[in-house]
């Protein structure tokens, strides 16, 4: 009965074509986090759910790994969760599901072996070559500074303990102007040098909000003050919504700066370059 049951074309064709929601969930997530930054309400309730309907629907695949959508979903599948590596080496969470599920499909599948052959040599080269040459660019055209943004979900006791970080709290906290358009954030710099801390604003009313996650646009930022020493934390306070005012250490010279954010799109931020 379950033999005969599973074994029905029409139902192994609806599960196949059901299929088709991971290869466009898993696209989708390439493209919003090409973008953006996605900001989770509750992080740990979405690797669940997401490793959950992972597995869900790798069984789903492997049930119906001779039809033919199945096959084509198993032979792509790997192309998106290239772009979730490259967009997101430094989260895992994001890519490791997807990533297992379209290396077992890709052998599970019953497409041909010259199918296999074909894409297996495309895939080697797109993952190793790829990867390689993105890390060159990155060091290449990014450099070797290390970035960190000072804020709550900072963990790291190097560089939380050379900053006054309940301070660091209080301006974070009052990081939005006062017209609400711009927002304002804090950059620990480790570089070969000294170091630096940098004052980066971005615009405000640009993200777009959904019920369980935010898309935060990052794409147009500006750098509007350096100090070149870590370790110091700066006062920083709006004067109106376009102009804001910092110093680097009290007793420091105060200094204005009028915001002007780029007009266009900085697209290649996951390469680092400023």
């Amino acid at each position: 009965m379950n033999k005969s049951f599973l074994s029905n074309k029409w139902l192994g064709f609806g599960i196949s074509l059901f299929n088709l929601l991971y290869l466009l969930l898993v696209g989708v997530l390439a493209i919003w986090t090409f973008l953006y930054e996605i900001e989770f309400e509750n992080a740990t309730t979405f690797n669940i759910v997401y490793i959950t309907a992972s597995v869900l629907f790798l069984a789903l695949m492997i049930i119906s790994r001779s039809q033919f959508i199945t096959r084509i979903i198993s032979m792509l599948l790997l192309m998106p969760v290239f772009m979730l590596v490259v967009f997101n080496e430094a989260n895992p969470a994001i890519y490791l599901p997807p990533l297992i599920v379209g290396v077992i499909m890709f052998f599970v599948c019953t497409s041909s072996a010259t199918t296999k052959v074909i894409m297996g040599t495309i895939y080697i080269l797109m993952y190793f070559v790829g990867l390689v040459g993105f890390m060159l660019i990155s060091t290449l055209f990014g450099g070797s500074a290390i970035e960190t943004r000072l804020d709550a979900s900072l963990t790291d006791t190097a560089i939380i303990e050379q900053y006054d970080m309940n301070k660091i709290d209080q301006l974070n906290a009052n990081s939005v102007s006062p017209d609400g358009k711009y927002r304002y954030y804090i950059l620990d710099v480790q570089d070969n040098e000294r170091g630096k801390v940098i004052i980066v604003v971005e615009p405000n009313d640009m993200d777009i909000k959904y019920r369980y996650f935010t898309l935060v646009e990052v794409g147009y930022t500006s750098r509007i003050a350096k100090f070149a020493t870590r370790g110091v934390t700066p006062d920083i306070e709006w004067i109106s919504g376009n102009q804001i005012r910092y110093r680097f250490g009290e007793g420091a010279e105060w200094k204005t700066s009028t915001i002007n954010i780029p007009t266009e799109k900085n697209y290649l931020r996951f390469l680092n370059i400023a």
